[in-house]
């Protein structure tokens, strides 16, 4: 049974999936802000981006990029522990500018993250074919 098409075009199921998204992030932290889930959406995205440029992607403050990296780094402000997702590293060409990565954390919480959406995303199945003898 297809599933329910609301008269707006949205599908029930793709909120449903956004929601689970979004629950993964709060299984991180319960109090984790969406500013910092989109900086860690943005960083998988472009892995190797630079701490200006995840700001000028996301429309905020160098300050605020940097910050949400820290929270989303190994050690967060005033070493408190941080969720250990992402790392920045000094550029080798430019030592004034940070790179940052995902870590191996961050690679499984993204698998993580596209287990959820994979189901979602709807394929037509081909139908299989006989194998010749």
């Amino acid at each position: 049974m297809p599933a329910h098409i609301r008269p707006d075009g949205v599908r029930p199921d793709e909120v449903t999936t956004v929601v689970h998204v979004l629950e993964a992030f709060r299984k991180l932290d319960p109090d984790l802000p969406i500013q910092y889930a989109l900086s860690f959406m943005t960083i998988a995205q472009n892995e190797g981006i630079s701490i200006g440029e995840l700001a000028e992607r996301l429309g905020i403050a160098q300050s605020s990029a940097s910050r949400n990296v820290a929270a989303l780094s190994r050690w967060h402000s005033f070493g408190k522990a941080g969720l250990d997702l992402v790392q920045a590293q000094e550029d080798p060409r430019e030592r004034r500018r940070k790179i940052v990565t995902l870590t191996d954390t961050g690679r499984a919480f993204l698998e993580e993250l596209r287990a959820i959406v994979k189901p979602a995303v709807h394929t037509p199945s081909e139908p299989r074919r006989a194998r010749s003898a």
